[in-house]
């Protein structure tokens, strides 16, 4: 019966039954029709249907942990990637009709779902555990079978709950118990999925959230060729990284030590460093800057007078800038952190900016608050302004906040830092570029490598924010590691797309729209990111796809 439900006919027979039998969903499905013909006739959509596996070769298995309206229609470029690349492509998702219009279109022929392999779960070890999992600590050490079904639980319940998590709330309980049901059910379905299909390859986006950290976790410790893909950072740009069990934990566009290696030996011309500082203030300037969340729109760049008159700030006193990461995403996925979590190292951070009036503070808010959360149809407030007040109250005059909806470009808060504090953002790697130290409370990314302030402990990384005033500006030796790292990363790792063209509309959720370039099996075969993309999967053991000058 499972194997009938994922025929084409059948799931087809079935959308024709419900759009008879429900007048809600004949209206959901006249919307999704309207905008798949879009994408057909209007953005190239057909030049999907090219079939571009190898002659006469014999095809291995992708499995791709698929994504959801509207950005699986981005994700046609990865099944036709992999299918150039001599794999058949099978797609673990949901089999709604809107999203199956697409797989199809693109080749796809089969899609799973978890409940095809397991709908039981292990119930009575879930109870179990619940009764002993008392704090974040003994959540995120919770593993099931060697999966890391904890850690995933509580990623995923900070997104829910919008970091909010009180984990003595009987109803936060509940929440977390089923979610744990649902975690250790797609790990033994997981399992099971992965015996039957035996792909050669598996690539997931988020990989730190269950429903994907599963399988991910699963396709490690069996060493299958383990690849993640991400959005770029600006448009036409996506980043692929290759994982295993010795690198699960990095950044995706952390290098790894072989590209490090290659990337600090080849010989340094500081127009590489100019180069790379006019493309971040060309992308600043243009608003075009993780539009995929939105960060820039509607953002201006100001001179450094007309910034400090905008903040309040003096000029005779140095100025530091706090870059908190959006507190409930992306939690847990990389590196170690030396605070508990996210929201913990923001309330330190917060409560010793305060204690030090020698510096001027500027805490900026996250500005892609603004598109997740028409995204996610949220109304409350950002939870950093409740953790400023939880921890201090009224921030002191030495601490100016900027709130994610101003029209401030955070470009122009490099202009006038003299320090900047984060855990792993990427204003990190920006900062270095202008010689600016920062402050890193978290492994995984760029620490470490002798551009960066890094602690070890709680204790180390707040005297530093005790006596920040007193560290100076970065060597010229420090700003040309910089460079280099920042060199390889935006101009050595992604992957411009010439297949097709990816940008995010300003509609307040930065809704991708695809257009397909290629309409021909010619024409995809000759494509520049093809062809990359096909040498660095067939090549089966590069971390990185990283493209040095010759």
């Amino acid at each position: 019966m499972i194997g009938i439900r994922r025929t084409r006919s059948h799931q087809s027979l079935y959308h024709w039954w419900k759009l008879f039998r429900d007048p809600e969903y004949r209206l959901s499905d006249r919307k999704a029709r309207a905008d798949f013909r879009d994408f057909c006739h209007q953005r190239g959509g057909l030049g999907l249907r090219n079939d571009l596996r190898p002659r006469g070769s014999k095809s291995k298995t992708a499995l791709i942990v698929g994504v959801s309206l509207p950005y699986v229609s981005m994700e046609g470029f990865v099944k036709k990637a992999l299918q150039m690349a001599g794999f058949e492509t099978v797609v673990l998702g949901y089999r709604r009709y809107d999203s199956l219009r697409y797989h199809w279109l693109a080749g796809n022929k089969t899609v799973v779902e978890f409940d095809d392999f397991d709908t039981q779960g292990d119930p009575d070890w879930v109870n179990r555990q619940v009764s002993a999992l008392q704090s974040l600590d003994d959540w995120l050490a919770l593993e099931y079978q060697g999966v890391h079904v904890g850690r995933f639980v509580i990623a995923l319940a900070q997104r829910f709950y919008r970091g909010r998590l009180d984990f003595a709330d009987p109803s936060i309980q509940e929440h977390l118990r089923k979610y744990l049901l649902v975690s250790v059910r797609r790990t033994i379905a997981g399992a099971r999925m992965l015996s039957e299909l035996k792909p050669d390859c598996v690539i997931v986006m988020d990989r730190g959230y269950s429903g994907q950290g599963e399988i991910f976790d699963l396709a490690l410790s069996r060493g299958i060729d383990t690849l993640a893909w991400n959005f770029g950072y600006k448009s036409d740009l996506l980043a692929f990284k290759r994982y295993h069990l010795g690198n699960e934990r990095d950044h995706p566009l952390s290098h790894s030590a072989e590209s490090w290696r290659r990337i600090r030996s080849i010989p340094w011309n500081p127009e590489n460093g100019n180069k790379v500082r006019q493309e971040l203030f060309a992308c600043y300037e243009t608003q075009d800057w993780f539009s995929a969340v939105g960060t820039q729109f509607h953002k201006k760049i100001l001179s450094q007078e007309m910034t400090r008159q905008k903040l309040g700030l003096r000029s005779d006193r140095k100025i530091a800038v706090i870059f908190p990461h959006v507190l409930w995403d992306s939690s847990f996925f990389f590196g170690k952190d030396i605070f508990r979590d996210y929201t913990h190292w923001f309330a330190e951070t917060i409560r010793a900016a305060a204690a030090n009036p020698r510096l001027q503070w500027v805490v900026k808010v996250h500005p892609a608050h603004v598109v997740k959360a028409k995204q996610d149809n949220d109304a409350a407030r950002p939870l950093e302004l409740d953790v400023i007040e939880r921890t201090i109250g009224k921030l002191p005059d030495h601490v100016k906040l900027v709130h994610p909806d101003t029209e401030l470009s955070t470009y122009s808060l490099f202009q006038i830092a003299d320090y900047t504090v984060t855990v792993r953002g990427t204003v990190g790697i920006e900062s270095g570029l202008f010689g600016i130290p920062v402050v890193t409370a978290g492994t995984g990314r760029y620490d470490q490598l002798g551009f960066t302030l890094d602690s070890s402990t709680p204790q180390e990384y707040l005297h530093k924010l005790e006596t920040l005033e007193t560290y100076p500006r970065l060597t010229a030796e420090q700003i040309e590691l910089a460079e280099r790292y920042a060199y390889g990363v935006f101009s050595c790792r992604y992957l411009n797309l010439s297949s097709l063209s990816l940008a995010y509309e300003r509609d307040g959720k930065a809704t991708p729209k695809v257009t397909v370039r290629c309409q021909t099996r010619e024409q995809w075969l000759a494509s520049p990111d093809m062809r990359k993309f096909t040498a660095w999967v067939g090549d089966g053991k590069l971390e990185d796809m990283l493209e040095l000058p010759a």
